[in-house]
């Protein structure tokens, strides 16, 4: 990985995310409590949002300790209507949102011999519909100012999908199609789009993967928050769609489209 992420003093990023506000769901563990932590390191008046208070309330005393106008709020993203009211008062509030991060999601984790198309919804809902919702929410006031970025985390699984039910990859998938299509119509107006792909990472997630069956993957497919969180920071608002946390992902996107035969054979025993 790139030298700054072998750094143990945490980046400043030039300057360029001092003042902003953010919105970051899903901000509670995992990922997005890093990205927020990193954010708010950074200059960035941070509005964390999650669905567990007591995660929150503890994020929220760090956040101020970096930025003191950094907050918390409470919200299951499950819920279209209360997120979208969410960010509309957080806009009302601040005037803007210069960044959105939809980084909430879920796994269902079950089965395909139980899984039922009500879990296929939940999943859709929380890491689709959400992420849809919020970005269309803050894209008009974004468009107006004719600056912005909105950042979709998605899966290596959403292109390169593991053996399984399906729900969580094709729901990553589902974000990655939508993200690169408005890609196009917002960079007319400023704003830049980016899908992340942030390999595996040993969050709560990932962990809970491993203990359903899921086998470790090798150490080229494998990141720590830190280094995602660093790489996502650093490339948020360039040219790039994509932002993706291991190469071999990259490699293996092109193996599976020019011998699609082998990938298979191969992936079945992944």
């Amino acid at each position: 990985m790139q030298s700054f992420m072998r750094s143990s003093r945490p980046p400043d990023y030039g300057g360029r995310y001092r003042g902003k506000l953010v919105v970051v769901s899903g901000a509670s563990s995992g990922l997005g409590r890093r990205i927020a932590l990193d954010l708010a390191g950074a200059g960035a008046a941070v509005v964390a949002v999650a669905r567990r208070s007591e995660l929150l309330e503890k994020l929220e005393s760090e956040l101020h300790a970096l930025s003191s106008d950094s907050s918390s709020r409470r919200c299951d993203l499950s819920d279209i209507a209360a997120w979208t009211g969410l960010l509309a008062e957080i806009e009302q509030d601040h005037e803007r949102v210069d960044l959105l991060v939809n980084n909430a999601a879920i796994d269902p984790g079950i089965r395909l011999a139980d899984i039922t198309v009500e879990d296929f919804h939940r999943a859709f809902e929380v890491n689709f519909f959400a992420a849809v919702a919020g970005t269309l929410a803050v894209l008009p006031k974004m468009f107006e100012q004719g600056q912005g970025i909105v950042v979709n985390i998605s899966s290596d699984g959403g292109r390169l999908p593991s053996p399984g039910p399906g729900a969580y990859p094709a729901s990553k998938a589902a974000l990655g199609a939508f993200t690169e299509s408005v890609s196009f119509r917002a960079a007319k107006h400023g704003v830049h789009m980016h899908v992340v792909y942030p390999a595996w990472m040993p969050t709560e997630m990932g962990l809970s993967a491993l203990q359903r069956g899921l086998r470790m993957p090798p150490r080229v497919m494998r990141r720590s928050e830190e280094e995602v969180s660093r790489l996502v920071l650093a490339r948020l608002g360039g040219l790039a769609l994509d932002i993706s946390a291991s190469l071999f992902a990259n490699f293996a996107v092109v193996f599976r489209a020019v011998a699609p035969l082998t990938y298979r054979r191969l992936r079945r025993s992944w």
